[in-house]
């Protein structure tokens, strides 16, 4: 049964809580009770219509990933919008939109004082002023690729929502998790990452790791069909995008190792990684390297009154609440523990995908090291934790469905023989 009905089981599984977080944003909202029940009814019977109809299980999946995942966000756009008085975004989605605004007229937007831009009245849970308003955590990437987009929406609308980009940041992972688990396999995996109890409030406020995501799972298809060149062009912009990227690098060079790369071409693609990052990087650097360091560096690694303060649900939140760390900005070694850690990982992911050589396999060990490295971080973002294990569970199902095919590949094998 449950190999039968294994898709409606997840859809249930995920769905119901997805459902009650969705059911609570609209109730917060003070949207009339009718409308999320008839949604919640329309979803109840194509659930019920895929698990007693298989051609229908595709529209159910698609359909449950649309209401539980995309309408709210849809709904809180909307929302900030029409009642502009209502910040409802988080702050790095605003910032970012902001750094971009800014980046259109010329200015820097790293050591920039966004006092007064509207981003302290973003949501922001900690007694003392968000450290946000003085500091640009994100790379030139995030800046830079989107930006056209932004442009011309504004220049058509007179207005940009910074979760307009993520959501099609969050189509094109779909996309991808179809095409990197073909059939069955790529719907379970799509309703396991966007369902995930949790993810869709994230995304209400703006999920700002999904275009990172999407760069990280377009190189490792990249490398699953052995287009290198066009994965190592990727990988560069998954990096200058975000520099949670590096933490995938290890996995995805490994992968790479197994699908055709040798120590000979390594330093080939290894350029081409470093191109776009140049290209990226470079002029904000020529333009204000101290700033620009003080940002993406110091902010995260620092301590005193301009560090990234401690916060989130990992190993700092527990350090900082049994008071062996003192103070929220206060310093301690946390790479001493990350780097040990996560170096096991990348090593355990270098001997398995040696032997091992489906995308299944290097999505489980990327989203082991994400969440490795990330729970052990200055600062735990529940985001963090989700994406490590929303990434864990793709490669879960990928490896089981490679794992389901390959007794029928070695009984095809041995009649052909």
């Amino acid at each position: 049964m449950i190999r039968r009905h294994g898709e409606t089981l997840l859809l249930l599984l995920l769905g119901i809580p997805s459902a009650a977080v969705g059911w609570q944003i609209a109730r917060t909202w003070g949207l009339p009770a009718w409308l999320p029940a008839l949604l919640a009814g329309l979803l109840a019977i194509l659930t019920v219509a895929g698990a007693t109809q298989p051609r229908l299980r595709e529209l159910a999946g698609g359909a449950a990933i649309v209401v539980l995942y995309g309408l709210p966000i849809v709904g809180a756009i909307v929302r900030w919008h029409l009642a502009p008085g209502t910040t409802l975004i988080g702050d790095g989605a605003y910032q970012i939109q902001l750094a971009r605004n800014l980046l259109m007229r010329g200015v820097d937007p790293y050591g920039f004082d966004y006092t007064g831009t509207g981003l302290e009245r973003a949501p922001w849970g900690q007694p003392f002023p968000n450290p946000a308003l003085h500091h640009l955590d994100y790379w030139p990437g995030t800046l830079v690729v989107p930006l056209p987009v932004q442009a011309a929406f504004q220049f058509a609308t007179g207005w940009w929502d910074e979760r307009i980009w993520l959501l099609l940041a969050a189509a094109a992972v779909f996309v991808l998790l179809r095409w990197l688990l073909p059939g069955t396999a790529g719907r379970m995996a799509a309703i396991a990452f966007f369902l995930i109890p949790g993810h869709s409030l994230l995304a209400v406020l703006g999920d700002n790791d999904l275009p990172m995501i999407g760069l990280v799972l377009a190189a490792t298809l990249a490398i699953a069909r052995r287009r290198l060149v066009p994965a190592a062009i990727i990988i560069g912009l998954a990096i200058a995008t975000k520099q949670t990227a590096l933490i995938a690098l290890p996995v995805l060079v490994a992968f790479g190792f197994a699908n055709s790369i040798t120590w000979r071409s390594i330093p080939r693609y290894a350029i081409l990684a470093v191109l776009p990052m140049l290209a990226l990087i470079g002029p904000f650097v020529a333009w204000n390297a101290s700033a620009f360091m003080r940002d993406t560096v110091l902010y995260n690694v620092g301590n005193g009154s301009e560090a990234y303060p401690i916060q989130g649900i990992g190993l700092s939140t527990w350090l900082l609440q049994a008071g062996i760390i003192q103070g929220a900005r206060d310093a301690f070694p946390f790479l001493l523990i990350q780097l040990p850690l996560v170096l096991a990982v990348w090593i355990l992911a270098w001997r398995w995908l040696r032997h091992q050589r489906q995308a299944g396999n290097a999505i489980l060990w990327i989203g082991v090291a994400f969440f490795v490295f990330l729970f052990l971080n200055r600062f735990a973002q529940p985001s963090y934790v989700l994406l490590g294990l929303e990434l864990i569970t793709v490669g879960l199902i990928g490896r089981l469905a490679a794992a389901r095919r390959e007794p029928v590949r070695i009984e095809f094998a041995a009649s052909a023989a």
